[in-house]
């Protein structure tokens, strides 16, 4: 399997587009992911039974069917009842929806850990439900879930991969244009290259924040 230094110099400019448009819709998923698990989790610990069982159904059918049947079905699917979005909205919708199923449960998990003497305390000092998630249950649950959540973000990225099947232009789709022109493994190579750079860099944050906010108890 070779390696071309001359393709990837060829290719610098759209590979520099592709990584700039895999890094924005990661960010922007990313954040747009931890929002909506904070926020489902947030109502679902709140024990409300109709809304649970809403909830409960969109966190089981995103977390079951595959990623790329959610782009397809977004994508070709919603322009047939005439709603179409442009390939950027398409992906960080199907992302943020489907991540954002793993992450409700991710932080659910961590609200439940916390202990009912916390929830008491600040039912004591007479803060509404909505003070006691923002203001104590969910900065603790965030601190705690920190390793869990870093791993879920590592797959936002790698999921940007399958956004080539929407025709938009990123680092794979690079790679299979690299293919499809000579033949040649290169871009494949010096894209998986940039997904573990990412990777890496996302690690060592990640390894930061956990270190810097640990709950001590």
């Amino acid at each position: 399997m070779d390696f071309s230094f001359r393709l990837v110099r060829e290719w610098a400019p759209i590979f520099y587009n592709a990584l700039i448009t895999t890094l924005e819709i990661s960010v922007i998923s990313i954040v747009l992911t931890l929002i909506l698990g904070s926020i489902v989790a947030s109502v679902m610990s709140l024990r409300n039974r109709s809304l649970n069982r809403i909830l409960q159904m969109y966190v089981s059918i995103f977390r079951n069917t595959p990623l790329l049947v959610q782009l397809f079905f977004l994508f070709y699917g919603l322009p047939s009842i005439g709603i179409r979005m442009s390939s950027f909205m398409t992906g960080v919708l199907a992302i943020t929806l489907n991540e954002g199923a793993f992450v409700t449960e991710i932080i659910r998990g961590s609200i439940n850990g916390i202990p009912k003497n916390d929830w008491e305390a600040a039912q004591s000092l007479g803060l509404n439900q909505f003070k006691i998630l923002s203001k104590v249950i969910l900065p603790q649950a965030f601190r705690n879930a920190i390793p869990a959540l870093t791993g879920q973000i590592s797959m936002v990225v790698k999921d940007t991969s399958l956004f080539s099947m929407i025709m938009m232009v990123e680092l794979t789709r690079v790679g299979n244009m690299i293919y499809n022109k000579y033949l040649d493994f290169t871009g494949f190579i010096f894209g998986a290259a940039l997904y573990i750079a990412i990777f890496l860099v996302t690690n060592n944050i990640s390894f930061v924040l956990e270190k810097k906010y640990r709950v001590k108890r």
